[in-house]
């Protein structure tokens, strides 16, 4: 048995030269052809509990293999894998006495079910790299497609492979490789690639997931888990943003932007403060592309409608509907390019390098208890937003805005840090801050549209009506507004105690 410490990315078909003009990948690879069947129950049971059975032919080669466990965070893949040599095409369960298919309830009897369920085709290139004394590392270009029930989705990847040494080898081989090829992290399996065209699964935005943190962790290693919880939403929309138009992408992968640099605000200490602000200033170059984007989805599918059919000229409105469709494309087309930059795809690979713990740098000593500076955090974030929810009723479009973005940050923090805490008194607090944020989002909709359709070049007559019909709706109705501020004021006592 063995733990397979590897980092996988995306590349473009056609990346086989660029890649074999990297001076560090000397000399001619080795061209393996490759067929991998993989091994399920009907129901899918292995793969409901993590595992990956497969026979896999390497040239005349044929070697079954068990993987076990569940990662991908960033693009690092770390797994129980075991190996088995075999004679053929013939797959030996008995072979599995000492993994984890034997734990199994009543294994004997799974095992006379398993039956092929996909194969993955492809072939491989590799190179080995020696960049230090007893450090041995593999970078392989795959390419090829996954096969199931008459489906084929393609796979073109590039793995680097940990064989011997420490981690931090294959991190900074990566970097070097960015250098000439444009890599985007990723978190998916050959397998997991399987099981999702097997089912016919298409690929669909995924929100926020919960962020459960032990109160016996240091602060350290619970900005590690909030910040993964980020990065893995992120990866999770990247590949539906990069070839869908469904807009929730956009929505989800910019949540999932601004959840991660909230977190490093919150734990910059821990993370090192340089360290912080450097990765912090890169997912904002990004996070600005995906909000233009944002914005431009909100402001042709929610706000122009609504401003044009209260206009009533149908033909003005099919033109300015095709001008803002056109420009929609052009500002999700910029978003998928800031995901691709090679700034930032470094950014993520030096944040799933400190997350996987494979960097040389040591953690700082702790400044308190993890549920010490949760508590300082969000009595922080909440008395800033109180202090200044209290002046709504007076407050203009500028003040509204820097209200909603104290009630943004403190939704966040609640988000990743309320598992620590007593879920009967935080539940309907975090639920107030919500609302606030959404009343709050309503009118800063609102005020975007404003400049926004000023970038449409549309007769002088529409878009004054269209700044006064927006300009309307930027101030939150006290109706709205009122209960909710109240609603805060009587959540105010402490409710910060260990859950």
């Amino acid at each position: 048995m063995g733990t397979e410490i590897e980092l996988k990315f995306d590349v473009e078909p056609g990346a086989r030269r660029a890649l074999a003009s990297v001076p560090a990948l000397a000399g001619r690879p080795r061209r393996t052809l490759m067929r991998s069947i993989y091994f399920d129950t009907p129901e899918a049971l292995l793969a409901s509990r993590g595992m990956a059975l497969r026979l896999r032919r390497e040239g005349r080669r044929w070697v079954q293999t068990l993987k076990a466990g569940t990662s991908g965070t960033g693009g690092v893949h770390s797994r129980g894998e075991w190996d088995f040599d075999r004679r053929g095409a013939t797959l030996d369960v008995t072979l599995l006495g000492g993994t984890p298919f034997a734990k199994l309830e009543d294994p004997e009897a799974i095992a006379k079910r398993l039956a092929p369920v996909f194969e993955v085709r492809f072939v491989r290139e590799a190179w080995t790299v020696q960049p230090a004394p007893g450090a041995r590392l593999e970078v392989a270009l795959d390419q090829g497609s996954v096969e199931a029930m008459s489906r084929t989705a393609p796979v073109c990847e590039v793995e680097i492979e940990c064989l011997e040494g420490a981690p931090a080898h294959a991190f900074d081989l990566a970097r070097t490789v960015m250098g000439h090829v444009p890599l985007r992290a990723s978190a998916v399996s050959k397998a997991e690639r399987g099981y999702r065209l097997l089912a016919n699964d298409r690929l669909r935005p995924v929100k926020a997931g919960k962020v459960h943190l032990d109160p016996a962790m240091t602060p350290a290693d619970a900005a590690r888990a909030v910040i993964a919880a980020g990065l893995a939403q992120l990866q999770a929309n990247d590949a539906g943003l990069a070839t869908g138009n469904d807009p929730e992408y956009v929505h989800q992968a910019r949540v999932a932007m601004r959840r991660m640099r909230s977190a490093l605000r919150m734990f910059r200490r821990e993370i090192g403060i340089e360290r912080a602000r450097r990765w912090h200033d890169a997912l904002a170059r990004t996070s600005r592309a995906l909000g233009r984007s944002r914005d431009w989805d909100v402001f042709a599918l929610r706000m122009l409608p609504a401003a044009l059919e209260e206009h009533g000229d149908a033909a003005l409105a099919a033109r300015l509907k095709r001008r803002v469709a056109r420009r929609r494309s052009r500002e999700r087309e910029a978003a998928r390019e800031a995901l691709r930059a090679g700034a930032h795809a470094l950014a993520l690979l030096e944040i799933s390098q400190w997350i996987a713990h494979a960097e040389p740098a040591a953690d700082p000593a702790p400044r308190s208890t993890l549920v010490e500076l949760a508590a300082r955090i969000i009595r922080k974030r909440r008395k800033r937003l109180f202090t200044r929810a209290l002046m709504l009723g007076s407050a203009d479009c500028a003040e509204q805005h820097r209200v909603r973005i104290d009630a943004k940050r403190l939704r966040y923090a609640l988000d990743a840090l309320g598992s620590l805490f007593r879920p009967k008194p935080l539940e309907p607090f975090a639920a107030t801050v919500e609302a606030l944020q959404d009343v709050l989002g309503d009118c800063n909709d609102a005020a975007t549209a404003i400049g926004l359709v000023g970038e449409l070049d549309a007769p002088a007559e529409f878009e004054a009506f269209a700044r006064g019909w927006f300009a309307a709706r930027t101030a939150a109705s006290p109706q709205l507004l009122e209960p909710l501020v109240a609603e805060l004021t009587r959540r105010r006592r402490d409710w910060l105690k260990k859950g």
